[in-house]
């Protein structure tokens, strides 16, 4: 390997360090902004200003988010806009990313009931593609260890680079290269949250399971309720989109839906935040709840969701799915004779499976909200719920529906 060669792979190395160091800070400023706005409201529940904090904090912050929407456009892009981006162009724009920044910040922290993960993928993704863009440049244009700090990336040297694809004698010299950077960029990560601990729902949960036959014939109920739950989403998802295309002013509809969500927390603080703070503390406690009372907190959690998202509090809709599937679940659990942990369980997994449409994706990622002891059963829940799901496909046209 020549000196050329090393340097690239060193400059490569770093900058995906720094990358995830990067986008772990993001995410612990987004709970610190969340806790310095929302302390007051989540510690003195008791206070009488309790009540009317939402007010104080939602409607002018949703006026302000209504204005920069105005000014800057729908932002930041969902998850599916980054992956169409990618698909059609083979690039994301990096060059917006403070808006999604800005606007993902300010939503997040006014409380919407949205989650982080869609302004974090474009942030994250855009830092990945301009690291491309980079490594393009100094492959053909090496001059030294200059091109290796200079952030701004010359469009004109761009277009004379070869294609990232040509920079790698096979693909699976390519696979590899990716490989090393995402492992480099999840060590700084990791350094980000063991520095700067921050308490949210993702870990190794144990809780002892009583296993038992009777999981096989009363476990079809969470799993066709969470199926069923997904549809539901799904088909708020696309009514609440029809709001989208209202000739209204973005700041009319942002600072409304700043009105909307403070009443919406007279019924329950749930209708606040993406959850995803609260899934883990919320799944010990929701059997103190009615079963009405935790299918309304799911009824609010999507309506929070869609609704808020379409009048221009956009973020992530996959935490606060996750909630309302565990209300849901929970809301089961109450009516048949297996372990409510098992009940919940199947539930969310049969619901975000739905949602997401990807049976590994949702395990894995379910796998670190629920008992760990569960994870045969998540993985193998997930894989026959995408079965039924697409056999429903084939025998019903569910495409208008959702």
């Amino acid at each position: 390997m020549n000196q050329k060669k090393i340097n690239i792979f060193t400059f490569s190395g770093i900058w995906s360090f720094i990358i995830g160091i990067l986008t772990a800070l993001y995410l612990n400023i987004i709970n610190y902004i969340i806790d310095f706005i929302w302390g007051y409201f989540n510690h003195h529940v008791s206070s009488p200003l309790h009540n009317f904090y939402p007010f104080l904090i939602c409607i002018p912050m949703g006026i302000i988010i209504g204005i920069l929407v105005k000014k800057l456009g729908s932002y930041p892009l969902t998850i599916e806009e980054v992956l169409h981006s990618v698909r059609s162009t083979g690039k994301l724009d990096y060059h917006s990313w403070w808006k999604s920044l800005t606007l993902g910040l300010l939503s997040l922290g006014a409380g919407g009931s949205i989650g982080p993960e869609a302004s974090t993928t474009v942030i994250s993704s855009g830092m990945i593609n301009w690291l491309g863009d980079k490594i393009r440049i100094i492959s053909s244009n090496y001059h030294g260890w200059i091109h290796f700090w200079q952030v701004g990336v010359s469009k004109e040297e761009l277009a004379n680079s070869p294609k990232f694809s040509e920079l790698f004698k096979s693909k699976t010299h390519k696979k590899w290269f990716i490989i090393f950077n995402i492992l480099i960029g999840l060590l700084g990560t990791i350094l980000i949250f063991k520095l700067f601990p921050e308490e949210g729902a993702f870990g190794i949960h144990k809780r002892p399971i009583t296993w038992s036959w009777s999981i096989i014939w009363y476990g079809i109920i969470p799993i066709l309720t969470g199926l069923v739950f997904a549809y539901f989403f799904l088909y708020l998802e696309k009514v609440f989109t029809k709001l989208e295309s209202w000739k209204l002013s973005p700041i009319f509809k942002a600072g409304l839906w700043g009105l909307i969500l403070s009443c919406l927390t007279l019924i329950t603080n749930y209708a606040l935040f993406s959850g995803e703070f609260h899934i883990v503390p919320f799944s010990k406690t929701a059997l103190s709840y009615s079963p009405l009372f935790l299918l309304l907190i799911a009824l609010v959690k999507t309506l929070s969701t869609h609704a808020g998202f379409a009048l221009g509090w956009r973020g992530g809709k996959i935490f606060p799915a996750i909630f309302a599937s565990v209300a849901v679940g929970a809301a089961v659990a109450q009516f048949i004779p297996i372990q409510p942990a098992i009940t919940v369980s199947l539930a969310v997994v049969a619901s975000i499976t739905i949602i997401l449409e990807k049976p590994l994706l949702t395990a894995i990622l379910l796998i670190f909200l629920l008992p760990i002891s569960l994870a045969p059963l998540i993985f193998l829940t997930a894989y026959v719920v995408i079965l039924i799901h697409k056999f429903i496909l084939s025998k019903v046209d569910l495409k208008s529906f959702f």
